[in-house]
């Protein structure tokens, strides 16, 4: 049975809460000591949402990452939904904004969460592919992702994290003290796809998602279709 998404609050100039300045602080100082963390591209961010952010995500560390390169309160990201019945770690996404999906991106409730907040004017990022890639490459872009991606009219950008599957890969119980660079590619649109019959211009979105994304990856690395 499909949980209920929960709905984000409407973006506020308020400060951010205390949980989400002291979680944030601890994971970017470990995140700088242990992963010499940096942020390339900020000068392609618009001065202000919203905004679609199309993300690889080949490890837990990703949403921390991402998390910590958001420039923005209110910003939203979409996670894993049973990341949400861990305690502690749950009341720390839920601080950050988080919304919580189904591992194959088709939530319909989520979807319409992400839409909502777009409307709002913040920042929504997602993972292209709807779900997390195993083999730590760049498989092809959830299709239900690419349809949001024609049907939205804020900006878009592709955002990819480095070195987080060589820090933490599927299974692994503790980080290596890998680097991991964030990187953030140009804004772009694709709101002239609008006029292909729907199959088609899905078809084109996920191919030109996928192709900015590869191009923020290492060489190797945009590979795997798993």
């Amino acid at each position: 049975m499909a949980h209920p998404v929960p709905t984000a609050e409407p973006p506020s100039d308020a400060p951010p809460s205390t949980l989400t300045r002291a979680s944030k602080a601890i994971l970017l100082a470990y995140f700088r000591v242990y992963h010499r963390y940096r942020i390339v591209g900020t000068e392609n961010l618009p001065a202000r949402p919203p905004l679609l952010a199309l993300t690889n995500h080949v490890s837990l560390l990703d949403v921390p990452a991402f998390g910590l390169a958001d420039p923005w309160p209110g910003s939203v990201l979409v996670g894993k939904a049973s990341l949400m019945q861990v305690p502690i770690v749950s009341q720390v996404l839920r601080s950050w904004g988080v919304i919580p999906v189904g591992r194959d991106g088709r939530d319909a409730g989520a979807l319409r969460e992400m839409l909502r907040c777009l409307q709002q004017g913040r920042l929504v990022a997602v993972a292209a592919e709807g779900t997390r890639n195993r083999a730590g490459g760049l498989g092809e872009v959830n299709p239900v992702l690419a349809r949001l991606a024609i049907t939205t009219d804020a900006p878009l950008i592709a955002l990819a994290a480095i070195g987080t599957y060589r820090a933490l890969p599927p299974g692994a119980w503790f980080p290596r003290p890998t680097p991991i660079q964030l990187r953030i590619g140009p804004m772009f649109d694709l709101r002239h796809l609008r006029t292909l019959p729907k199959e088609e211009g899905t078809r084109q979105a996920s191919i030109e998602i996928r192709r900015r994304l590869a191009d923020l990856l290492p060489p190797g690395h945009a590979t795997s279709r798993a």
